[in-house]
């Protein structure tokens, strides 16, 4: 009977099959949320507790990121090997996710805490290979495994739940990190963290594939061949150009909030949280809307119109030093940084072919991993030159400028290619 009422919240979904994997998917990303909200925060305050020095802090960003630029083409060409998407999927997950145990008895080790700070670092760092390729075929079975008319809805409905979930779970894991003794409390959430997402893999095993067919497959370009494939798609290269001209304004400004909010405006980790959660529950609130508009009015206008919302930010935040405007501005970033999302996760699926879909997605991760990496230290270099004000000014001109460039750019690639509509429907102009 609860599992008749959980279909029904899924009833403009017809065919079963997909509506079964519609359930399945909202409880598999529900208990993997749990999972990351536990965890997600408070990596830092790990490392620091096993005695990890500020270089080494700046490590377990710097070498994950590393990793997943160089996992990149490896995975795609593994999951190329299999005859579907769940299989590597899956095995992916388990490696990825099993690290949580490791994390667990490190806190407990009885090891000089120098050993188990690097410990952690690289194997934190290793981690993110298997957890890249667990992405990049999750990505490639979500496009082949929803229908294109449907796709926005779900996921909609799927993010706006585990928005939620995430942010209750972060607010418990930090009540019972401050409650709970070192190293106690860190073993117990990895191994919590553990449990519920082994339940999300066991709800990602009740996904029922929809494959291609054998012929498609084997005919379609696979290993080293399908990035070459990727690199002649025009639709496909000129959404990431698109992507990286919009992209441009969020990487310039990304390492520039924690120095104003910590070094220049000293907000206590309260008003941090604060930001965090009133992001977290627009985000819960607007989720279903975009949905909506992206089915009415395209991906595409979706993505260009939270963009370009978005520019008014960095101004706002370097002219106004008071925490309570920063939070307003939260609940403007929390509302269109969820439309973002799911546009461009709408997007990136409605422009990449089925059956290489691994590759594309390979390339566009590596496209915004670099992009991620340059700008940011871009953004320092300026600050640290000119002051803070004075850059989040420029930031500010730089994401009206690319957000005109990207509209201008979009706008003569639907002219002249082909349209991707909210859906996922392509079009011939």
């Amino acid at each position: 009977m609860a599992r008749l009422k959980r279909l029904r919240s899924y009833d403009y979904i017809a065919d079963p099959v997909e509506r079964e994997n519609a359930v399945n998917s909202l409880i598999d990303g529900s208990l993997f949320s749990v999972m990351s909200g536990l965890t997600q925060p408070f990596w830092g305050a790990f490392a620091v507790q096993l005695g990890a020095s500020d270089y080494m802090v700046g490590l377990l960003t710097s070498l994950p990121a590393l990793m997943n630029l160089a996992a990149q083409v490896p995975s795609a060409i593994l999951i190329d090997r299999y005859d579907n998407r769940l299989k590597p999927t899956l095995r992916a997950a388990f490696v990825s996710r099993s690290f949580l145990l490791l994390f667990a008895f490190l806190a407990i080790v009885p090891l000089p805490l120098n050993v188990r700070a690097w410990c952690f670092i690289l194997t934190f760092a290793i981690r993110s290979f298997p957890e890249n390729m667990c992405n990049i075929a999750w990505t490639a079975m979500m496009g082949e495994m929803f229908s294109p008319r449907l796709r926005a809805r779900i996921f909609a409905e799927r993010n706006m739940v585990t928005t939620l979930i995430s942010l209750l779970a972060t607010i418990g894991a930090g009540q019972m990190l401050d409650l709970v003794p070192w190293p106690s409390n860190f073993a117990a959430l990895y191994l919590v963290g553990y449990g519920f997402v082994m339940g999300s893999w066991y709800y990602l095993t009740r996904h029922k594939e929809l494959p291609l067919s054998k012929e498609e497959r084997t005919n379609a370009p696979a290993g080293l061949k399908a990035f070459t494939e990727v690199r002649g798609d025009r639709r496909f290269m000129k959404f990431v150009a698109g992507l990286l001209i919009i992209y441009i304004g969020f990487h310039f400004t990304a390492a520039l909030w924690t120095i104003l909010w910590v070094k220049i405006m000293g907000l206590s980790n309260t008003w941090l949280g604060m930001f965090s959660i009133t992001s977290g529950i627009m985000s819960f609130l607007t989720y279903k809307q975009w949905g909506r508009l992206v089915e009415r009015h395209g991906a595409q206008k979706v993505l260009l119109l939270t963009a370009g919302a978005h520019a008014i930010v960095p101004l706002a935040y370097g002219r106004f030093r008071n925490p309570y405007v920063h939070l307003l501005i939260h609940v403007l970033t929390g509302t269109f940084g969820a439309g973002l999302n799911l546009s461009t996760f709408n997007v990136l699926l409605d422009v990449t072919p089925d059956a290489t879909r691994p590759a594309y997605v390979a390339v566009y991760n590596m496209a915004m991993g670099l992009s991620s990496v340059v700008w940011p230290l871009v953004g320092v270099s300026l600050y640290q030159a000119i002051g803070m004000t004075r850059t989040l000014d420029i930031a500010f001109l730089i994401r009206i400028g690319v957000a005109l460039a990207a509209g201008w750019f979009f706008a003569e690639r639907t002219g002249n290619n082909q349209e991707c509509s909210g859906g996922g429907a392509r079009k011939v102009a």
